[in-house]
């Protein structure tokens, strides 16, 4: 396990405890946590909950999970809306990498924290993480700050919205707000990604799908293409992207 996820289950006691998973993904994060429930007596369940899960993600994460996808329940629910879960039923949440995408709708990720906080347990646990912006100043990072903020471009171009990193003290605002007290934080730096060439050949693919759909001339939709090439072209010849920095806030409600 790297130092990221180490640090994120460090003193958690995950022995007869419901976890709620805020929300899945690909599973990366619900690994590790399933992994520790199973080094612990396997005592305890993950409820692994994201709006999109037709079978072909549900095969793919309980392939990631292995012999340790017993201990995890996936549900295809909306985290702004909670209901199936009882008010102070969960004992942890594990909201790993999920808050970049409510954070462009201030009001949208307080509702969501609203629900978190209505479902945990007095003294229950809130494990959060996300990404900080990608620095547009340095040599190393202009690959990956090209390739980000031009998808978001695209998206705000389809009139849809993608994802505005937040800020760890925008964060520990709105949790006081509802009442959860932080007790540890920590960033890990950006590094390196050498293994990279499927991510960009996947955004290569989106972008240029993405701009054939948008309702522009022909012109205007070939000099976006042109700028997909070149960002392509350039991370490639750096032979990286840069992962940014990673940031953990650890925090409990209030008694």
């Amino acid at each position: 396990m790297n130092s990221f996820y180490e640090f994120i289950l460090e003193d958690l006691d995950l022995r007869n405890k419901i976890i709620l998973d805020a929300a899945v993904g690909a599973g990366e994060s619900t690994y590790f946590w399933a992994k520790r429930i199973d080094e612990q007596g396997g005592t305890s369940k993950i409820i692994s909950v994201d709006n999109y899960l037709p079978k072909s993600c549900r095969e793919e994460i309980k392939k990631r999970l292995g012999k340790y996808s017993k201990y995890v329940e996936l549900k295809e629910g909306d985290i702004f809306d909670l209901s199936f879960l009882e008010s102070e039923s969960i004992d942890i949440i594990n909201c790993n990498d999920t808050i970049v995408f409510l954070n462009s709708k201030p009001l949208k990720l307080l509702f969501a924290f609203n629900e978190f906080a209505r479902v945990l347990k007095p003294d229950g646990h809130l494990i959060i993480t996300s990404e900080s912006p990608v620095d547009s100043n340095k040599t190393e990072t202009e690959g990956q700050w090209r390739r980000w903020n031009f998808a978001k471009a695209i998206y705000n171009l389809k009139e849809k919205t993608w994802a505005t990193e937040p800020e760890p003290e925008e964060v520990k605002f709105a949790l006081k707000l509802l009442g959860m007290k932080v007790y540890e934080e920590k960033t890990f730096p950006e590094h390196k990604m050498s293994h990279y060439q499927d991510s960009i050949s996947e955004w290569k693919e989106i972008m240029e799908k993405d701009i054939k759909g948008l309702p522009w001339d022909d012109s205007f939709k070939k000099s976006l293409e042109k700028q997909v090439r070149k960002i392509y072209k350039k991370i490639k010849k750096d032979g990286y992207l840069i992962c940014p920095p990673l940031w953990v806030i650890k925090c409990r409600k209030g008694s």
